[in-house]
């Protein structure tokens, strides 16, 4: 017997042994296997449909800056659809969408805005919202879309009240000397129209977004009236805020391309300032913010005025707009933890937001 448990004994440990082994090679080849040729791909994940819509209620940008002649690229009065995939499945760039329909409506069932596509379109890009649907502060919509092979998203979303308009306390032309010219252009001296504004925030739970948008004439044509989105920087505020991409828009930005010797003209992402209006104290925003041209950069020489819009946007926005901004900061940094999208869309991606605007004009006469 003594003999038989030692023999059971012996090959329990051959056993442990081995599988011990088996562990061990099972790792290492999935370590050599990292490092080949061939990718790991994740598993499939289900195929959904992505929304990017950000209404301004009042077009407010828009409707400021009707008297000039040519129009800025894009606005935030529209809302884009496409269908998500996994990149490094080159198969898969080409989906679209089959039977695609989308509507937004009333919280009591009244369709506002409708669309459907019975023919198979790659995506629907910025669908521009009718300049007579009307959406009411306070009031709740709701937006549905669908098409043939991934589920129905839904979303709704509450309009904010609208926000206060901001004040312009004082503004400065700031020129600075360069110690070298700068590339393409040769320029040495660059401009930096300096503007402190406030606005008062009204109560709790309120968002902002800022947009600025110039009109004046370009280095390239003294003779081209132009009106484009800006690139600005906040130099002080006594609330704190973030820079993110506010989709749908596109501003033109110089760019030097080949031996640096020449200048080209590129669109470029449109960047907001976003704050949350919990964080204003004595509900009081103050800020300074500074905008750079005559470089080479900046496609302006001169203005003739610049546009501060100041959006009153939903908290949703906010936190999805957040969430690009902590994605854009630690993207590149492989110990950083995951950021997940914030968004309202269920059962897909993206974002439904309406907001409300106000806006200053900075107008002081002539050329700065």
């Amino acid at each position: 017997m003594a003999h038989t448990l030692t023999k059971i004994g012996y090959s329990i440990r051959i056993i442990q042994g081995t599988c011990c082994i088996i562990v061990v090679l099972l790792f290492i080849l999935f370590i050599s296997g990292c490092e080949a040729p061939d990718r790991f791909y994740r598993p499939d994940l289900p195929e959904k449909l992505c929304c990017i819509g950000i209404i301004d209620a009042d077009n407010t940008i828009h409707d400021s800056l009707l008297a000039l002649p040519y129009g800025l690229n894009g606005n935030v009065h529209n809302i884009s659809f496409e269908k998500s995939y996994q990149s490094e499945y080159d198969s898969e760039n080409n989906d679209s969408l089959r039977g695609f329909s989308f509507s937004i409506s009333t919280s009591e069932g009244e369709e506002l805005v409708s669309y459907r596509s019975d023919s198979t379109i790659k995506e629907l890009r910025n669908f521009q919202i009718p300049e007579n649907v009307e959406f009411l502060p306070g009031e709740t919509y709701y937006l549905l879309a669908k098409e043939d092979s991934t589920p129905e998203i839904t979303a709704k979303i509450t309009v904010p009240e609208p926000p206060p308009t901001p004040e312009l306390i004082s503004y400065s032309i700031e020129r600075t000397t360069l110690s070298e010219p700068l590339p393409c252009t040769g320029i040495t001296e660059v401009r930096t129209a300096v503007l402190d504004i406030s606005f008062a925030d009204k109560g709790k739970n309120n968002y902002y977004a800022v947009v600025i948008v110039g009109e004046g004439f370009g280095r390239f044509s003294s003779l081209v009236h132009l009106y484009d989105y800006l690139d600005f920087t906040v130099r002080d505020s006594n609330s704190p805020g973030f820079y993110a991409i506010l989709h749908g828009l596109k501003m033109l930005r110089s760019v030097c391309i080949e031996d640096e010797s020449r200048k080209n003209i590129e669109e470029s992402p449109v960047y907001a300032y976003f704050i949350d209006g919990n964080k204003i104290p004595d509900n009081n925003c103050r800020m300074t913010i500074c905008i750079q041209y005559c470089d080479s950069r900046c496609v302006y020489d001169s203005f003739r005025s610049l546009n501060v819009n100041l959006l009153s946007i939903p908290e949703e926005l906010y936190l999805f707009e957040k969430s690009l901004y902590t994605y854009d900061r630690v993207s590149d940094d492989p110990f950083s933890e995951p950021v997940y999208l914030n968004g309202n869309i269920q059962e897909g991606n993206g974002i439904f937001a309406i907001c409300k605007g106000s806006n200053f004009i900075l107008k002081p006469g002539g050329l700065f």
